[in-house]
């Protein structure tokens, strides 16, 4: 609040004299202004400059304690709502269950960043598990081993060969996208052929075919001119032009 000096009364923000005593009081609220401005702004700042000074593996593991705190509360206070509700555990186990299994894939991308084979073999073996929980929670129904696990194995390997492709290349361009094109391609085909299999008990190949010799022919032009630009550039440097 901003009171006048002369006389002590309570001034609002938009006087320019006092009601009471008739003193002229602009010059006396820009720094009452600049002081709760100041105030108001230096909470903040400290906050950012504090985030800042953190290194990196410090500012994953803040991360992860947020996930942590905030996934863990999810749990407790669903099962509690269902528990009040239901008197047992009924629909809250799916999403305790989801927010369990997130929080172990936030803890694997935290702490084994570096580590792609078993980062991702963690993480699929935790979602195979979500699923054959939920194939539980729904009687049986065995969706989660029949398509599930197998269509999240072909989906994890081809990101694990990706990854590999990715950090062997020294050169860096247009070939990630052919390696993108191609990996979708192969992936077409696994989920065509795994969908199939489960239905008909035979592998019936169509659409993922056409997507396949659809990218192909690009990913292979897109891998020429990559290959071609860096080849002119390697021969420019030999001659020095």
């Amino acid at each position: 609040m901003i009171y006048c000096k002369n006389c002590g009364v309570e001034l609002e923000e938009n006087m320019n004299f006092c009601p009471l005593c008739g003193k002229h009081i602009t010059d006396e609220i820009p720094k009452d202004k600049e002081h709760l401005q100041f105030q108001k702004t230096e909470p903040e700042e400290r906050l950012l400059s504090d985030f800042k000074e953190l290194t990196h593996i410090q500012r994953r593991k803040l991360f992860w304690e947020l996930s942590g705190i905030i996934l863990i509360s999810g749990m407790v206070v669903t099962f509690i709502i269902d528990l009040i509700i239901n008197t047992g555990m009924t629909w809250s186990k799916f999403s305790v269950s989801v927010c369990l299994v997130l929080f172990i894939n936030i803890t694997l991308i935290v702490f084994l960043k570096k580590r792609v084979l078993m980062l991702l073999t963690g993480s699929f073996l935790s979602t195979s598990v979500l699923l054959i929980l939920f194939d539980m929670f729904n009687k049986n129904k065995a969706w989660g081993i029949r398509f599930g696990i197998p269509l999240m194995f072909s989906l994890y390997f081809m990101v694990f060969v990706l990854v590999r492709l990715i950090r062997a290349s020294k050169q860096r361009g247009i070939n990630l996208i052919a390696y993108f094109l191609m990996a979708s391609g192969i992936l077409s085909l696994c989920i065509e052929g795994i969908i199939s299999f489960q239905i008909k008990k035979s592998i019936d190949l169509y659409w993922s075919l056409i997507i396949l010799a659809s990218v192909l022919p690009v990913a292979a032009i897109l891998l020429f001119i990559h290959y071609r630009l860096r080849k002119g550039t390697d021969l420019k440097k030999f001659f020095n032009i």
